[in-house]
């Protein structure tokens, strides 16, 4: 996942594994799928490396990648009729670099990976468009806006499958990344609501800040797919050409 929750973990293991048969010189070992203290490697692993993840720059000889610090989303709409309509655009979160591993799990005969992360705090910046009907309160404007999530949960769901090039190699390549998110904690700052008024544009905020997880859960589904997209590029990108004994060797 080596941008935001995916990259947190394993876009960081298909790209230091599915180098060519080399490791990068900042990498000291792989993973095997044989061993049994595989989550505890690979967990070890990341941590040696978090600066790379976060800078996407994994040494000499290796390809640039995307970084996770910060992540871009360039637009989001959300349309769930009258009562919530949104536009969110040149988004930016920060803050993903200080993930904590949870679960990971392999499933060879699906061709599966489970990874689960937690995102203890992260900023999210950008623009947005919102009309929305919360109790009896029409709320409504459009300017900057800043979010503040604390305990993040994810859980990223990888399935891969097998491709054949002109050279007649068969290499891996993913399917859609499926993203699930879990917010906990959030907290919005909406400028400009009401066209600007002052008090009206506090008290928005006030209602909405007093149960935040009901606008979050308005907003989750575009996160989930937006980040879905850019995880699963991330990590076709990593693997490239890669085959299935060099991204998990015996």
């Amino acid at each position: 996942m080596k941008q935001f929750v995916y990259c947190l973990v394993f876009c960081v293991l298909l790209r230091i594994e599915s180098s060519f048969g080399t490791l990068p010189s900042i990498l000291p070992t792989t993973c095997s799928r044989s061993d049994p203290n595989f989550e505890r490697c690979v967990k070890g692993v990341v941590e040696l490396i978090r600066p790379n993840i976060a800078s996407g720059n994994y040494g000499p000889g290796q390809p640039k990648a995307p970084a996770l610090e910060p992540i871009f989303i360039d637009k989001m709409l959300i349309d769930n009729g009258p009562s919530f309509r949104a536009k969110m655009s040149n988004v930016t979160i920060k803050g993903a670099g200080g993930f904590l591993i949870g679960r990971i799990s392999l499933n060879l005969a699906e061709k599966a990976f489970n990874v689960s992360v937690k995102l203890p705090s992260m900023v999210v910046d950008g623009k947005y468009t919102l009309d929305m009907q919360l109790l009896l309160l029409r709320i409504t404007g459009q300017g900057d806006f800043n979010l503040r999530l604390d305990d993040t949960l994810c859980n990223l769901k990888l399935k891969y499958f097998f491709t054949r090039g002109a050279d007649g190699k068969e290499s891996v390549q993913f399917q859609p990344i499926q993203v699930r998110l879990k917010f906990v904690k959030g907290r919005f700052n909406l400028q400009n609501l009401f066209n600007g008024d002052p008090t009206l544009g506090q008290v928005g905020n006030n209602v909405i800040n007093e149960d935040p997880l009901v606008l979050l859960e308005e907003v989750r589904p575009a996160f989930e797919q937006s980040l879905g997209k850019i995880f699963t590029a991330i990590a076709n990108s990593a693997i490239s050409g890669a085959s299935e004994l060099e991204l998990l060797p015996l």
